[in-house]
């Protein structure tokens, strides 16, 4: 007998097969398994030989498609998947849910000063303002402070246990903050000159899609810059290079 799916509980839970995920999100079957095998879409549940799929596989396919349509690519909604289980990792240390602190658009549920101290105790609170000026953490409300890329936060936490010293990693934050003031400059500057021809309906399809396509576009190009300035032409040869780079004065 083919299994049903149960009913929507009050936590929005179901069970649905494999061809009831497809018909649900109007999504092929053979897409879901590439989703699968491309780390999209997580594994369903088994339950004999059967997988069970859940709301939240409906709602990562759901995330699939509208991140397609801002111009990512599917290697691109993948890099940014996996800078999202950072963020969780970060909201766990917050004591936030990973859907709190990590959203498609919006830096999500803010964080108190004594939870950043957790996570940044050689810059929080004593150079909190220091980093708020970089961009990497905003002040959202009164003794609350959101993070609009948790990736640059985790970065910051890496940096400093790997030795750096809070001046080093607050100058780059700071230089990443002014690259992507300099960004949507250019950005707004450009939507001010609007085409005389041009369709108003275009140009927010442009403007929505361009946000994904600029996002994916400027992490790309700069990690390829850092890449060309390493001598790096084969992903393989990157631990070589960094290797290289910091024991040439013999540390």
């Amino acid at each position: 007998m083919p299994h049903r799916a149960a009913p929507t509980d009050a936590g929005g839970s179901a069970e649905l097969t494999v061809d009831e995920l497809a018909r649900r999100t109007h999504t092929p079957v053979r897409t879901i398994r590439e989703y699968q095998t491309m780390g999209l879409l997580p594994p369903p549940q088994r339950q004999g030989r059967v997988g069970i799929y859940a709301e939240a596989h409906v709602a990562r396919l759901a995330l699939v498609e509208r991140l397609q349509g801002r111009g990512y690519s599917l290697a691109g909604i993948r890099d940014l998947l996996a800078a999202w289980r950072e963020g969780a990792e970060l909201a766990e240390i917050l004591g936030l849910s990973p859907d709190q602190l990590v959203h498609v658009d919006e830096p999500g549920a803010p964080a108190t000063i004594e939870q950043l101290a957790r996570l940044l105790p050689a810059l929080v609170p004593d150079r909190l303002s220091e980093l708020v000026a970089t961009g990497v953490v905003e002040a959202c409300g009164p003794d609350r402070y959101c993070v609009p890329s948790p990736s640059l936060l985790q970065l910051a936490v890496d940096m400093l246990a790997a030795g750096y010293d809070g001046d080093r990693v607050l100058d780059l934050l700071g230089v990443v903050g002014s690259a992507a003031t300099t960004v949507s400059d250019a950005v707004m500057a450009t939507l001010a000159t609007v085409p005389a021809q041009a369709d108003a309906d275009q140009l927010v399809a442009l403007a929505t899609r361009g946000r994904g396509l600029l996002a994916h576009g400027v992490g790309r190009l700069t990690v390829h810059s850092l890449g060309r300035r390493l001598g790096i032409t084969d992903e393989s040869a990157v631990g070589d290079a960094l290797r290289g780079l910091l024991t040439k004065d013999g540390t």
